[in-house]
């Protein structure tokens, strides 16, 4: 088997002594005083590494799993009681997405801490961000706070092997799958334990929607800040990450939001200009296609007339509602679908069970109920400030993870 060990086994090992090795070991409980000592100082690690600007994406990975954060997060939950204590699972097999090099780790720490042993697969594409975490978690695991945990994790990379991954989902009390629906399918065929259990993270669409009278009223430099923010959201990952904005619904009068879109839009590209994304040739080729797709079916066109070659961002208007076609047809990369409503609640219809995140900007607090109220069953997940699409939460697609990579026991009272 072509398995090639990045951390906590030899190269060469036989994949069943790995396996039996993780096995062996016990589950604690939750926030574990060793698992915590080990991530803390991860996450110190993380951040005061040398080059660590040049990736954002892993300083909020740090920033997440400080110390600080860590304390507030297990207060959040209430492991033992006189009649329940609560344990990790087991051992927990991932299988890492192939284009957002860090979201894998979020879910690989957390179970983790919720006292499991873990066996990580990633992609075999090389990565910068990769590397610089996998030189982090190494110097941690080196470190005396990386001797408790350095037969709890194992982290390698294989080509794709149904029989191998066979076999490690045979070993495995939770399996955590991140990729396309066609990965999800593809691996919800290969059987897991009976006692065992999945978590998987499918392809998503996500969007934003801002009031349009709020962007008129800012000032320039609230106006900037939301820019900004809103770069945050859409352009880290090129828009591949599943929480990343790619459809923007303007809601107010149409006056209004000629007004908003044009000023909003101009601050967008001023950010753009100021912090030069990527834009590669084959990500512009990407946009031009899937626009002439969208005008080939007839859902969306040129939100500027004469404006799409080259355009970065490039912004589509929907045509007609927002369907399967249109969620499927998006790439990334930079493109933008518009639509425009009369209040936000009119959004609802267009969404569906594939929608994860709503970032929102000028709505009160009744107006989103009244949206969540009116949504189809499973639509959205979240809405979060604009800014604030990326961040991670310990409850992701609906799931609290430390609750679900764990699992209680009852014991007599008295």
């Amino acid at each position: 088997m072509n398995i090639r060990y990045i951390l906590g086994a030899p190269d060469g090992a036989p994949i069943a002594q790995v396996l039996s090795t993780l096995r062996s070991q016990s589950a604690w409980r939750p926030f574990d005083e060793r698992a915590v000592a080990f991530v803390r100082r991860f996450s110190q690690k993380l951040l005061t590494s040398a080059g660590i600007r040049q990736h954002p994406e892993l300083a909020a990975l740090g920033h997440w799993f400080r110390g600080a954060n860590l304390q507030t997060l297990a207060g959040k939950y209430q492991f033992e009681t006189p009649e329940q204590l609560k344990l990790g699972r087991g051992m927990a097999f991932h299988l890492a997405p192939s284009n957002v090099d860090s979201v894998f780790m979020y879910s690989w720490l957390l179970s983790l801490l919720a006292g499991n042993v873990n066996l990580v697969r990633v992609s075999q594409k090389a990565s910068a961000p990769l590397e610089f975490l996998v030189g982090a978690l190494a110097q941690t695991l080196a470190e005396d706070v990386g001797i408790p945990v350095r037969d709890r994790i194992v982290l390698l990379t294989y080509p794709h092997d149904e029989q191998l991954t066979r076999l490690i989902s045979e070993s495995c009390l939770i399996r955590v799958v991140w990729g396309g629906d066609a990965t999800v399918r593809a691996l919800r065929a290969i059987p897991l334990r009976p006692t065992a259990t999945e978590i998987c993270f499918p392809d998503r669409f996500s969007a934003c929607a801002i009031r349009a009278s709020a962007v008129l009223e800012a000032d320039d430099a609230a106006l900037a800040q939301l820019a900004a923010a809103f770069y945050n959201d859409a352009f880290w990952f090129a828009q591949q990450a599943c929480s990343s904005p790619r459809l923007v619904a303007w809601v107010g009068e149409e006056a209004a939001i000629d007004a908003a879109a044009d000023r909003f839009w101009t601050a967008v590209d001023a950010e753009v200009a100021r912090r030069q994304p990527e834009n590669s040739e084959a990500m512009n080729m990407a946009r031009v296609a899937a626009s002439f797709e969208y005008a080939a079916a007839k859902l969306a066109r040129p939100a500027v007339p004469g404006e799409l070659r080259g355009a970065h961002p490039m912004r589509l208007r929907l045509e007609a509602a927002l369907d399967e076609t249109a969620k499927t047809l998006h790439c990334g990369n930079g493109l933008f679908l518009e639509t425009r409503l009369p209040r936000l609640a009119a959004l609802a219809p267009q969404l569906s069970d594939k929608e994860q995140t709503l970032a929102v900007h000028g709505f009160p607090r009744e107006e989103l109920v009244e949206l969540a109220l009116a949504l189809p069953a499973r639509a959205v997940d979240r809405f979060a400030k604009f800014g604030e699409a990326l961040s991670f939460a310990p409850v992701w697609d609906g799931q609290d993870l430390i609750t679900t990579f764990s699992r209680n026991i009852l014991l007599p009272n008295g």
